[in-house]
Parts: structure tokens; C-alpha cells; sequence
């Protein structure tokens, strides 16, 4: 018999817990495991320490001992062993009511459902609903932006005088603003027209932020819920557990008119992110590396939930992060399920009453991928694909002449903050443009608050008013022929932002400004090993 080495027992130990459950699956007596566990010097496994804090969270969530179990890989009994240490008896009231409408769908052909399935059932009133499935559905919100213009053209043509709902459509202005042609300027006056006659009260003019930042920062949309948006990026949503998907203009103005929309039952898939984020590694990071391994189409239609104690560690922001650049893979969803961060984050934008939704343990996947990113380095997405991702080590010796720092993906406080650590006390490269757009006036005032706006501007960067800007190549930072460009922003395609002959590459703020001060694409890392890692003061 050939005896397991030292790391093939380990993985075993990791997998099956107790000598004898190992024992078991490679056929052998438990006092042969014992003894080579004892000869290699491998510990007896014990069950982690938890704290009152996730027990109760769980329980919270669950309000059963085996599905709470489950989620600490313990049994039934196990977990109730820790309810009865912290005292944790009764059953939460709050999860009681979520219970009634999450058992409301409960079975497909699998028995199981996945977030999108059980949120799409929901609002069908139905108990079973499977992949592929077409259906009829009234959206809880729906948003358009800039090219609002061209769904008023659209929903006009349909012959129908009022909005079927004007509380449930919110209209943010942030792609061409202020206006950079009188086109455009005609479009927002149409827009603020129609707005008025139709009397729609969720309406943002030019000072207010990019339409995705909105809608999450406002609670707009909430966890449980389906949102339609006339924006790519409108996966974003699913940072707060909610259902969230870009459909087109025409799209639109039928649901602006009737209040439905069909949609097929995507299949679903699950990403785990285990470990904690290394130095110089930020969300950005993890997500263009799964996009690099998926592809651009590993996800085309499919509906993406990301789990892991690296998601369960990230804020709102980094999980918008995960979402947004979901779209770049193909997903029609992307989601981080409900939990304790979302409830914090909500508690202090909303009183509203929401009822999250989670996927059932024993959901079915169409894939399952697993990543750990505990030695994953800084990464870049390289012309002219969002795919074509490189450690930052093979391209850091490229010259860049413009780095942006902004947009939906990465234009938020912890963003500024990042990258405004690295800037602080030190200049821009002479031969660089550093352009810095907050992704909404909230964020804005609050960069200010923190000076972190200051330190900006004294390291001769160029601060923006908060919109999406040079991001869709409209405005405010458009390349010329043979220029690169550095951005936080989500889409590197050919002629993305000016000249077809311009290239963008996309990293985190920490690259970018790292980036901005060496005049060429740096590694963050070698200034984040200086600095104090406290609040710009």
C-alpha cells in the first residue's frame, strides 16, 4: 500500500474533517490514518472557533440548524451545539416572514433554486420554474439614462399618452454631461419635457452621478428585486442581492408602456473567491482575472453568484465591482447574496421593508469555478479586449499618456481613497494627464470632507464633475492617434475613448495612481510597502 504524503493527508483532512470519515474514503482501518497522521506531525482536526456574532448571523439568515450547518460545513446538531454555547434559542421573527417568501418557490426539476430562479418565481407567483423557461414579468425599477431620448422616441411611437408606472422609472443624466454638443443639449431639454408631463419624480439632472451609483446609492433598488436598466452595466445591482439586467431602448418603452417584459430563465452559475485579498490586490484585480479565465463569453446569458470568504470580506462598493464587471463576461445577472455588509450598507440609505432572497443549499449550477486569490497579483487588461488580462510584472515597462480614475466600476469614496494614499505628497509624471471623476455628488462631498479632493489637486491631477465622461469616449479626455490610456473604467475596446488608434488599458486606482506618478503602467505595490495605511488627513 503506497502511504499518502504529507499533503495528499492534509487535502483528505481538509475535505472529510475526522481521521475515520478519511479513512472511510480511501478504504483503509481509521488507526492507519491516525498513525500516519501522528508520523507526519499533522494536528487531530478541531472545529474552528466561531464567534456569536456569525453564529447568530447565520442563524438569522437560515433559522434552521442544518441549513446554518451547512454553510460552516457542520451537522445539524453541531451547529445547534454552538446556538446553545452563545444561548441563541429562539426563532429569529424577522427570518420567519422571509421564510413565507422564500419557500413560496422552493422546487424545479432539480428541487432547488438559484437566486435568479427564485426571484423570477416570486414575481410570477409560481412555486416551480426552470432554466430556459420564457416569462412574463413586471420589473420592481426601471432606469435609462442620457439615451432616455430615444425610448421617448420609441414609447411615442406606440401610441400610448402615460407611463404605465411613473414612480417606478428613474431617469439619471451622466453620459454627455454638461452637454458637449447641441444634439445632446437638445436631448437632456426633450428628456427634462417629458419628465415633467409624465411626472416622473426620480429624476436626476447633470450634478447628481453616474446612473448605477445612483440607484444603489439611493436604494432605489433593493435586495429581492428586478431591475431593468438602458445601460450594459446595469448587472451592477447585484451588489445588494437584487436581480439586475441592460435590455435596449425599444425594450423599454414597451415597459414603460404595458409594465412587463419577457425574459428567458437564465442558467446560473457559481464563482467562489477563497482567501484574502494580498497587498496591491483590489477587486478590480480578482474580477479581470476571472473574466481572463472564463473569457468574454464564459458567462454569455447566464446568471453569476459569487460566494467566498474573499466576497464576504469586501465591501458594497468591491461587491459593485464584481457585478458590474460581470457584464464584461457575457452574464445576464450578476449577484452577491444578501448578507450582514447589506444590511448595514441599507440600514442608513432606506427605511423601506425588503425580503431577501437566497440561493437553496442544494441549488444546481450550470458551472462551478473555484479561485484563490490569496497569491494573486495586480492585474491589467491589455488592448483591445477586456479578456486580455497579464500580471502587472509582464507589462509594467509600458509608457502611458493619460490615466482615468473614475466611472461605475471604480469612481467610489474607497476608490478616491486608494489611490489618493499612493498621490499623496507626490506628483504626477510631466508627461502624464490624470483625470479624476467622483462617480456621484454624495461621493464628491465626502472626497471633500476627507480632503481627499485636495490631495488631488495638489499632485496636478484634473478633477471633473462626477458623470461617466471620457469612459464612453464622448467628452472630457478623448485619445489621440498612438496615445494609451490607463483606466479604472470597465471597456478597453478599439476607439473605446477617441482615435481607433489609441489603446486603454484597465487596472485598480492603486495602479492608476502608482501608474500616473512613474509615467509608465507601475505596480502599486512598490508604494503601497510605504505607506502608513491610514485616512488621508
Amino acid at each position: 500500500m503506497k502511504i499518502p504524503k504529507k499533503e495528499e493527508i492534509l487535502k483528505l483532512q481538509e475535505k472529510y474533517k475526522t481521521d475515520k470519515k478519511v479513512a472511510q474514503a480511501i478504504g483503509v482501518p481509521k488507526y492507519l490514518v491516525t498513525y500516519w497522521r501522528r508520523k507526519k506531525k499533522i494536528e487531530k482536526f478541531s472545529l474552528p472557533k466561531y464567534s456569536e456574532e456569525k453564529i447568530k448571523d447565520l442563524w438569522e439568515r437560515f433559522g434552521n440548524d442544518k441549513e446554518a450547518g451547512a454553510e460552516l460545513s457542520l451537522s445539524a446538531s453541531a451547529f445547534y451545539k454552538w446556538r446553545k454555547k452563545y444561548k441563541i434559542i429562539e426563532k429569529p421573527k424577522v427570518l420567519k416572514m422571509a421564510q413565507l417568501e422564500l419557500s413560496f418557490a422552493q422546487s424545479s426539476k432539480s428541487g432547488f433554486l438559484t437566486i435568479a430562479q427564485k426571484i423570477l418565481a416570486k414575481k410570477l407567483g409560481k412555486s416551480k420554474i426552470e432554466v430556459g423557461e420564457i416569462v412574463e414579468v413586471e420589473p420592481d425599477i426601471v432606469m435609462s439614462h442620457d439615451n432616455t431620448g430615444l425610448v421617448i422616441k420609441q414609447f411615442n411611437q406606440i401610441g400610448i399618452s402615460r407611463v404605465w408606472n411613473p414612480g417606478k422609472i428613474i431617469i439619471p443624466l451622466d453620459h454627455r454631461v454638461p452637454a458637449e454638443s447641441e444634439k445632446t443639449a437638445d436631448i437632456h431639454r426633450q428628456i427634462r419635457l417629458f419628465v415633467k408631463e409624465q411626472k416622473i419624480k426620480n429624476f436626476y439632472d447633470i450634478n447628481e452621478g453616474i446612473c448605477h451609483q445612483v440607484m444603489v446609492e439611493k436604494a432605489h433598488i433593493l435586495p429581492g428585486e428586478l431591475a431593468l436598466g438602458t445601460d450594459s452595466h446595469t448587472t451592477s445591482y447585484g451588489c445588494i442581492g437584487a436581480i439586475s439586467t441592460g435590455i435596449g431602448a425599444t425594450e423599454m418603452a414597451g415597459v414603460w408602456a404595458l409594465g412587463k417584459i419577457w425574459l428567458k430563465v437564465p442558467e446560473s452559475v457559481k464563482i467562489v473567491l477563497k482567501g484574502k485579498l494580498p497587498l496591491g490586490v483590489y477587486a478590480k484585480d480578482v474580477i479581470l482575472f476571472v473574466i481572463k479565465n472564463l473569457t468574454s463569453e464564459g458567462a454569455s446569458y447566464k446568471s453569476v453568484e459569487f460566494y467566498g470568504e474573499a466576497v464576504s470580506d469586501m465591501s458594497i462598493s468591491e461587491r459593485f465591482t464584481l457585478c458590474n464587471l460581470s457584464m464584461e463576461m457575457g452574464a445576464k445577472f450578476a449577484i452577491v447574496p444578501f448578507d450582514k455588509a447589506t444590511k448595514r450598507f441599507l440600514k442608513k440609505r432606506t427605511k423601506k421593508n425588503y425580503l431577501p432572497v437566497w440561493a437553496d443549499q442544494n441549488a444546481v449550477y450550470n458551472e462551478e469555478y473555484e479561485f484563490d486569490i490569496t497569491k494573486l497579483t495586480p492585474q491589467i487588461s491589455c488592448p483591445h479586449s477586456v479578456d486580455n488580462v497579464k500580471p502587472v510584472e509582464e507589462v509594467k515597462s509600458v509608457k502611458i499618456d493619460q490615466v482615468v480614475l473614475g466611472s461605475c466600476t471604480n469612481g467610489r469614496l474607497d476608490d478616491l481613497e486608494i489611490a489618493a494614499r499612493i498621490l499623496k505628497g507626490k506628483k504626477v509624471h510631466p508627461d502624464i494627464r490624470m483625470l479624476v471623476l467622483p462617480c456621484s455628488k454624495e461621493v464628491y462631498l465626502e472626497a471633500l470632507k476627507k480632503g481627499i479632493i485636495k490631495v488631488f489637486v495638489e499632485s496636478d491631477c484634473v478633477v471633473l464633475n462626477p458623470g461617466c465622461g471620457p469612459c464612453l469616449g464622448a467628452h472630457e479626455g478623448i485619445l489621440g492617434a498612438k496615445e494609451k490610456c490607463l483606466a479604472t473604467t470597465n471597456r478597453n475596446f478599439k476607439g473605446r475613448m477617441g482615435s481607433s488608434d489609441s489603446q486603454i488599458f484597465l487596472a485598480s486606482p492603486a495602479t492608476a495612481a502608482a501608474s500616473a506618478i512613474k509615467g509608465k503602467i507601475t505596480d502599486p505595490r512598490e508604494f503601497l510597502r510605504k505607506i502608513w495605511k491610514g485616512k488621508i488627513v
